[in-house]
This record gives C-alpha cells, sequence and structure tokens, in this order.
C-alpha cells in the first residue's frame, strides 16, 4: 500500500469572466480537499488563504482540519467559499490511532449537533479489518444517520470492504486511491454508484510528460459525473505551492473536452457540496456562482 496522499445535470453557475494566471482553462475550481489545520495557522491567516483561492480561481473549497478549529476560522472568514466536513483527527488523535480513541464518535456527534456540515473526514483506514472496529462502524452508522459522505484515504480493497459492510454509504474516495490505476479505480466506480474521486496529488499520474494518459481519460469519459480537483494542503508547505498545484490542475483540464472539464473542475462537487449560496471572487477578473 502507498501513502504519504456529456451529459452533466445544468448547475446555475454564471461565470463573468476569469482570466487566471494558467490561461489553458477558463473556468473556476472548487477544490475537493483542503486542510487548514494548525500549523497553518500562524503562517496563513484566513484572509491569506481566501487571497491563494482568489489568485488560482478556486471559487469554493471542501475543507476538513485538525483539529476542526481551522475549518471554522475559514468558515467565519468567508462562510460562502467553504464547503465544511468534520474530521475525527484532534490534539492526541491522529490517522494512525482515531479509529481506537473510544471518544471519537461522541466527539464527532457533539460538533455535528451544532452545525451543518456535508461529510465526515478526510480519515484514513489503512486495512480492511479496520472497519469491523467498534470506533469505524459507529462512525459509518453516525454517516448513514446524517445523511453525510466520508471521506475516506484508503486503497481500493478498504472501499470494496466498506460498500460490503454498508452498502448505503456515500463515499469520496481520497486521490482516487492515491497509488491505484486508472483500471482500478474504473472498476471500482462502475461497482459502485455512490463513489465518487478527488484528483489531489494525481495530477502526475493523470497527465504525465504534458499529455492527457489514456487509462484516465477513459475512466472520466465512462463517470463524467465522478471526478473533483483536489489540492490536499496536508502540510503548511502545500500551501505556499498552492497556485502551482492548482495551475497543474488547469493543464491537464484544458486536454479534456470543454463540458468534461468544466465537470470536474466544479459542476460534480458543487452538485454534492452546493455553492454555499453565493461564492463572489477576484483573480484578475471576476467569477460569481450562485444558487
Amino acid at each position: 500500500m502507498r501513502w504519504p496522499k456529456y451529459s452533466i445535470p445544468t448547475i446555475a453557475l454564471a461565470v463573468l469572466a476569469l482570466p487566471v494566471q494558467t490561461a489553458e482553462f477558463k473556468y473556476p475550481i472548487f477544490d475537493a480537499h483542503v486542510h487548514y489545520s494548525q500549523p497553518a495557522w500562524a503562517v496563513h491567516s484566513p484572509v491569506q488563504i481566501i487571497a491563494k483561492f482568489d489568485a488560482v480561481g478556486v471559487a469554493r473549497a471542501l475543507v476538513s482540519s485538525t483539529p476542526d478549529d481551522g475549518t471554522l476560522k475559514l468558515l467565519r472568514h468567508a462562510p460562502n467559499r467553504i464547503a465544511p466536513e468534520l474530521r475525527p483527527y484532534r490534539t492526541g488523535v491522529t490517522s494512525g490511532n482515531w479509529q481506537m480513541d473510544g471518544a471519537t464518535p461522541g466527539y464527532l456527534a457533539q460538533r455535528l449537533a451544532q452545525r451543518d456540515y456535508h461529510g465526515i473526514g478526510e480519515f484514513h483506514l489503512q486495512v480492511p479489518r479496520q472497519i469491523n472496529m467498534p470506533v469505524v462502524a459507529d462512525v459509518i452508522r453516525l454517516a448513514i444517520e446524517k445523511n453525510l459522505y466520508i471521506h475516506v484515504h484508503s486503497d481500493a480493497d478498504v472501499v470494496t470492504a466498506l460498500f460490503a459492510a454498508e452498502p448505503r454509504l456515500k463515499i469520496l474516495w481520497a486521490h482516487a486511491g492515491l497509488g491505484e490505476n486508472a483500471e482500478t479505480v474504473g472498476a471500482l466506480m462502475d461497482a459502485q454508484k455512490n463513489l465518487w474521486a478527488d484528483l489531489s496529488l494525481r495530477d502526475s499520474d493523470v497527465s504525465g510528460g504534458g499529455e492527457l494518459d489514456a487509462a484516465w481519460r477513459a475512466v472520466f469519459e465512462r463517470h463524467p459525473d465522478r471526478f473533483m480537483i483536489g489540492s490536499d494542503t496536508w502540510v503548511t508547505s502545500q500551501w505556499d505551492d498552492y497556485e502551482d498545484i492548482l495551475n497543474a490542475h488547469r493543464r491537464w483540464l484544458a486536454l479534456l473536452p470543454d463540458q468534461l472539464a468544466k465537470a470536474i473542475a466544479y459542476q460534480n462537487a458543487v452538485r454534492l457540496f452546493g455553492t454555499g449560496g453565493s461564492a463572489e471572487f477576484t483573480a484578475n477578473g471576476s467569477a460569481k456562482i450562485k444558487d
């Protein structure tokens, strides 16, 4: 296992103008994999984070953080730009031990009762047997009860086991499995209608050498409504490189047919996580998203 990390329903999104620095792809982005965790707070303020979104044309972002307070900082500053999801990680509870922390289900339930979240995650599951652990089983039940997506960092075997344990789950697969190839990702999507994937950390696989990989293109064309863009700002240095990360995605999106590119860039994420009512931003121009 490797670890670090066209028919589209009409979305009412009016793009007035968005001449971003990478001109090959002119549409806004919904970044479906963002963290604003504690080490970044002293380096990049919420004002600076939103400025980074503006600079590269990110209209909205799906955000989870360690601890959750980071997500709430961004949400308070720019409520229309942030789609919050709730991560189980917090002081002393990490990717390596959250599955064994008996307080985790109660912590999640308490926070979910206080405000609306779109999902639970991103969290790590390393082997299928972890799904049977009591804490993980409770989190799965909570996701079903609240009708939430779960954002899972795992391989294909774990995703298969999750659906076997609870077929009603709605899974956003972090990094499209990271180490999984296009054929494996496509086969899982063929089998599971409630599986979506963010493509954070996968730009070099999708377009190695500046050319679009034929196998990935085939999967995108077969499942045009299942993929989203992601940056994965899992460490503070990712924020330093944020513009380069997003522009790398823009370059390969420009190689796709226009309607498919727009679907992956923002429409699929908007369909799942909404527009927040409205989101306005400036990036050498302006764009507006409205419900």
